[in-house]
């Protein structure tokens, strides 16, 4: 996977605020559509490589949700579900798209959840990638990361890879050299991240846990065998719950599965959206 194909950037308005998305383009008449969402504190494109693995196939359409890479910040209470999922129907009707396929990472995953539970009929299959329907999320150290509410500023780009490479020791190298492209951007003294520090800070996910039960339409699972976000023990009570639902451990990889295990990712999402084409 060493060519890099470039997609259309856009900007679209809702709800007030500017967001960016980009377009692959449709492949041929007719291709089915992909949308795909990143995580908290990231950007569409950490998801490049994805993206470009299913652009010969579907028409790969990637937002950068509010407060995040190059689309506007929110105010700081507009970081939660409902919020976010406004935005996400308001975007998929403005693109005229009737019936596609959802993938999202983390956050977006959460989103991909409730928007399949909220909209069974848009949805051909969907892919949420190592979250569960519910979140604790207490006990994060917001000050250390974001002192004064704002973003530390890094003289360099491996003063803030260093953490990243020590919580994420699966994870290529490639892959944390994306990071710094995607979600990087050098100010005067160096560097600091793209995202509305709100938006960690503020983000406010629902428990989808009753909307989850009620989703008819195929969803996959993805949990990284090393993440500390979504246990076995959760996805064992989700496979039970959600009956429309399937589910596949990654064991090497943490979080971000679709990094640290890239090539098994691709293999069996790929298997999954060929069955439900």
């Amino acid at each position: 996977m060493t060519t890099r194909v470039e997609p259309q950037h856009q900007t679209v308005s809702i709800n007030g605020l500017s967001l960016h998305y980009v377009d692959y383009g449709a492949p041929y008449a007719d291709a089915p559509a992909m949308v795909i969402l990143h995580g908290l504190t990231s950007a569409w494109g950490t998801l490049r490589r994805v993206a470009e693995h299913f652009a010969p196939s579907y028409r790969v359409i990637a937002l950068d949700q509010r407060g995040h890479g190059e689309s506007e910040w929110g105010p700081a209470e507009g970081y939660d579900t409902d919020t976010y999922l406004s935005d996400f129907e308001q975007f998929v009707d403005g693109l005229g798209l009737d019936r596609f396929v959802m993938v999202g990472q983390s956050m977006g995953g959460h989103h991909t959840i409730a928007y399949t539970a909220r909209h069974p009929e848009r949805i051909i299959a969907a892919i949420a990638n190592d979250i569960p329907p519910s979140l604790d999320l207490g006990g994060t150290d917001y000050e250390a990361q974001y002192p004064g509410g704002r973003h530390r500023l890094f003289a360099s780009t491996e003063d803030w890879l260093a953490p990243r490479r020590e919580s994420s020791p699966l994870t290529p190298d490639w892959a944390h050299a994306l990071a710094v492209e995607e979600l990087l951007t050098q100010v005067e003294g160096g560097y600091q991240p793209k995202h509305d520090p709100n938006a960690p800070m503020k983000w406010a996910p629902k428990d989808l846990w009753d909307e989850a039960k009620t989703i008819t339409r195929p969803l996959l699972f993805i949990r990284g065998g090393r993440s500390n976000v979504l246990s076995a023990q959760v996805l064992q009570d989700m496979d039970m719950a959600i009956p429309a639902s399937r589910s596949v451990t990654l064991e090497k990889a943490g979080h971000s599965t679709y990094w640290d295990m890239e090539h098994e990712w691709l293999s069996v999402t790929s298997a999954f959206l060929d069955a439900h084409r």
